[in-house]
């Protein structure tokens, strides 16, 4: 083995050795192993995926069941008051998020979670893409992208949003030709 293939090895071991040593870090003290928390991780970022889905197909059983008992939903960026409790984000769904477009597409991306025990941060980015909205004239879509931020929480053994930020970055809207819309159940 020459020297400069001992000097990569020796760099790729410390690399490895600095990650575990962070995964250590960030678990110590939360009684957390690093597969757990890896674990926690994944099922935390499923949760920004599934309120797309749920808010797309206007599903209330799957978007409550992503909320803590005593979330707060913050969407006062969007005219709305924060709600704090299930029952009150179960209503302003119902009420007026549901009710604002016919049809919507929504992508999340970039989630980001950082695991602390039993509580978990994280952002992600998002684009939405709303149809038919009755405040608008005929044949307008309504573009936002912008960022989510979140407070998650395990409750019955399972990961919950319990805080839940969205802050739009660029909103528009636009006419379209009404046979482009393909598919607007």
């Amino acid at each position: 083995m020459n020297r400069t293939t001992t000097l990569a090895l020796s760099a790729i071991l410390l690399a490895a050795t600095a990650v575990v040593a962070a995964v250590h870090a960030a678990t110590r003290g939360s009684g957390e192993r690093p597969d757990d928390v890896e674990r926690s991780t994944a099922e935390i970022a499923r949760l920004p995926v599934a309120y797309a889905w749920a808010v797309d197909g206007k599903n209330i059983d799957d978007m409550m069941d992503i909320f803590a008992e005593n979330a707060v939903y913050d969407l006062s960026a969007y005219g709305h008051a924060s709600v704090a409790g299930r029952a009150a984000i179960r209503e302003l769904f119902l009420r007026s998020v549901f009710r604002a477009e016919q049809c919507s597409f929504s992508s999340i991306s970039n989630v980001r979670v950082e695991v602390h025990g039993a509580r978990a941060s994280g952002a992600d980015y998002f684009v939405h893409l709303g149809y038919r909205d009755p405040s608008y004239p005929e044949n307008t879509r309504h573009y936002v992208e912008g960022q989510h931020f979140y407070e998650f929480v395990r409750e019955g053994g399972r990961w919950k949003i319990s805080r839940m930020l969205g802050r739009p970055t660029f909103e528009t809207t636009e006419t379209f030709a009404p046979e482009g819309l393909r598919h607007c159940p």
